[in-house]
C-alpha cells in the first residue's frame, strides 16, 4: 500500500512518461524509489528502479546515445524481469514489450520513444 505522496509520485511519473517527458518521469519515480527503500520489498524497490532506468533509456535513445541505451536496457531488464506480472498496478510486461526494440535500434534510431506508454493493469 502506497502513501498518498508515493501514489502521487507514481502517477506523476506515468503522466510525464506518457507525454514523452522522460527526464521528469525519471525524477518522479526516483522520489518514489527513495521513499520505498527500507519499507517495501527489495523486489518492489528494484522494480521501481527498473522503471527509472527505462525512462532514462528512452531519453538516451532520443538523444542518439546508443551505449547509454544498451547499458540501461541491460540494467532495467534485470530489475523488471522479477515483476513482469505487475508492479504497483503497472503493466510491466506491456511496457517491457514496447521498450525491447529500442536497444536494437541504436544504429538508425528510427523508432519513436514518445509512442511508448506505461499503462495500468486491467
Amino acid at each position: 500500500m502506497l502513501t498518498t505522496q508515493q501514489e502521487a509520485w507514481l502517477e506523476a511519473g506515468m503522466v510525464n512518461f506518457n507525454t514523452g517527458r522522460f527526464w521528469h518521469a525519471h525524477e518522479d519515480w526516483e522520489d518514489l524509489w527513495k521513499s520505498l527503500k527500507g519499507v517495501a520489498s527489495q523486489e518492489v524497490v528494484d522494480g521501481v528502479q527498473g522503471l527509472i532506468q527505462i525512462a532514462a533509456m528512452l531519453l538516451n535513445h532520443e538523444r542518439g546515445k546508443g551505449r547509454g541505451v544498451n547499458n540501461l536496457w541491460a540494467k532495467s531488464s534485470a530489475k523488471l524481469r522479477p515483476v513482469m506480472d505487475g508492479l504497483l498496478g503497472i503493466d510491466v510486461s506491456g511496457l517491457y514489450t514496447q521498450c525491447e526494440p529500442f536497444h536494437q535500434d541504436v544504429e538508425t534510431f528510427a523508432l519513436e520513444p514518445r509512442n511508448v506508454r506505461v499503462e495500468r493493469q486491467d
